[in-house]
């Protein structure tokens, strides 16, 4: 098993990724130009307030101490986007493994012009970014019991509502769609646009993974790996998807067996084929506007995952960022935590540490209990206004000195998924297809045995780097007369039907 001792001086070698990298992996660095100067898209438009929540009216001693935590951690799904001619994704996936070398290494800076999307999900597949997760985890668990969940979101939904939770003052607004689906509340993600970008990228938060970690050869066109995990928020079965950085391969348990929906192999020069434009060895979900399924060889346990980021060495002796990624971390339940510091860009060995930050997550959580529980308190109150809503649909916004405003969605907001995907969710997924994904009539011994963006607050850098940032650093009330996005129709953004 890993020691977190074992790998307090580290190098690196190899490719991989960076906290806000789903733009840039392949073959070189993997980054898509963007036009210097390009202008961000305006906010989308607002419904009227249903209601107002004020962090004043949020209760800290509603519940037991059983409310103050989360238990009960597994993980559900996962699957990687791809790099293809229509939007695919491989399930279940698996995030870049840690391949570290002793010698220090000169990297270079970011590309500051390459394109970082802010929601890799939405991007890649703008009319249900939601769909993805929910299609993985149909084809990890054909009868999963949906109805048992009652809160559904993603790491950067939560992230938000957990510094109104506890009173972290920004000036930076957020947005997100919620939705009930069966008796699930789902919580979406709301960008200005479904290809949000974050522009000018400096620091090493790309290089620093790329040279250190490397895709599994049947994930070499990797764009970004996702995973789904399900645990108790207090009283609330809560499902939360994110993004990961990697993996540690030598806390893999050797022999695991594992159980998928059908035994399958994948054969590598057939996803080649399908990633190359030849979807023949690809499955298309019903009705799921083109979306592709892959098969993959097996899921990687949450044990072995970890978070990674890097600062200038001159902040060393003042950093406080595993302190300020404690939350977040506590959120996504992610066990260990990958600190690089550099001097200009080279990054020695001693100077690159991994952390078992699990007591650090245990901490943070007996010291805030009463912000944990103003957190569930929070989203029992959006859940209690959107199921009294005709529609059971509503928007969140946060504005500075304006608290947490629950808004009609405007019309031209698409569902949070497609109809049939609905339906199987509502109905407990008991009408989960049976077919999986075909691969030419071979299989293998797949595996689904799991086990398991947004900075929590601002700090001050030497270095503005997508790793350093806030996940919604932007201006939502700018109104400029431009197209939201460059997508036809989309029914991301609502500005489709204006």
């Amino acid at each position: 098993m890993f020691s977190s001792s074992s790998y307090d001086r580290l190098g690196g070698r190899g490719r991989g990724r960076g906290f806000y990298s789903a733009a840039r992996r392949g073959s070189g660095q993997g980054q898509r130009s963007a036009a210097p100067g390009t202008p961000r898209s305006p906010s989308p438009p607002t419904g009227p307030v249903f209601t107002t929540i004020r962090y004043s009216e949020l209760e800290a001693d509603q519940a037991s101490s059983s409310d103050a935590r989360i238990t009960g951690v597994e993980d559900v799904a996962s699957y990687n986007w791809l790099k293809a001619n229509e939007p695919t994704i491989i399930t279940p996936g698996k995030p870049p493994k840690w391949t570290p070398t002793a010698r220090p290494t000169k990297l270079p800076e970011d590309n500051p012009n390459g394109t970082y999307y802010r929601d890799p999900n939405a991007a890649y597949f703008p009319s249900y970014p939601m769909e993805p997760v929910v299609r993985s985890i149909f084809e990890a668990r054909p009868d999963f019991n949906a109805q048992e969940v009652e809160v559904f979101g993603c790491g950067s939904t939560f992230g938000n509502l957990l510094r109104f939770a506890r009173n972290v003052e920004t000036e930076k607004p957020f947005r997100f769609l919620v939705e009930v689906v069966g008796e699930t509340v789902f919580l979406i993600r709301r960008e200005n646009s479904p290809k949000e970008v974050i522009a000018d990228i400096r620091g090493y938060g790309h290089s620093f993974p790329e040279a250190n970690t490397t895709w599994d050869a049947d994930l070499q066109s990797s764009e970004t790996h996702q995973r789904i995990i399900r645990y108790q928020l207090g009283h609330l079965n809560t499902i939360i998807r994110f993004e990961a950085d990697g993996y540690f391969a030598e806390n893999v348990p050797a022999k695991k067996t594992y159980s998928s929906p059908a035994n399958r192999e994948v054969n590598e020069d057939l996803l080649v084929s399908a990633l190359a434009g030849n979807t023949i060895s690809a499955h298309t979900p019903k009705n799921s506007n083109s979306l592709k399924l892959v098969q993959g060889q097996g899921p990687i346990p949450q044990s072995t995952v970890f978070d990674l980021k890097t600062r200038s060495i001159k902040r060393k002796h003042y950093d406080t960022t595993i302190s300020d990624q404690i939350p977040r971390l506590w959120i996504r339940q992610i066990p260990f935590f990958v600190l690089a510091y550099h001097d200009n860009g080279l990054f020695r060995s001693e100077e690159v540490t991994v952390r078992n930050i699990k007591p650090d997550v245990a901490r943070w959580e007996s010291d805030n209990k009463g912000d944990v529980r103003k957190l569930v308190d929070l989203i029992e109150k959006i859940a209690d206004v959107v199921k009294a809503t005709a529609g059971r649909k509503l928007e969140v916004q946060y504005r500075y000195g304006h608290g947490l405003e629950l808004r009609e969605q405007v019309e031209g907001v698409a569902s949070v998924l497609p109809n049939d995907l609905a339906a199987k969710w509502a109905d407990q997924g008991n009408r989960a297809e049976t077919t999986g994904v075909a691969l030419e009539n071979r299989s293998v011994d797949g595996a689904v045995d799991f086990e398991h963006e947004s900075i929590e607050k601002g700090v001050a850098l030497d270095e503005k780097s997508v790793d350093s940032l806030d996940d919604d650093e932007y201006d939502w009330d700018k109104k400029e007369d431009y197209t939201a996005c460059s997508l036809e129709s989309c029914n991301y953004c609502g500005h489709c039907s204006y």
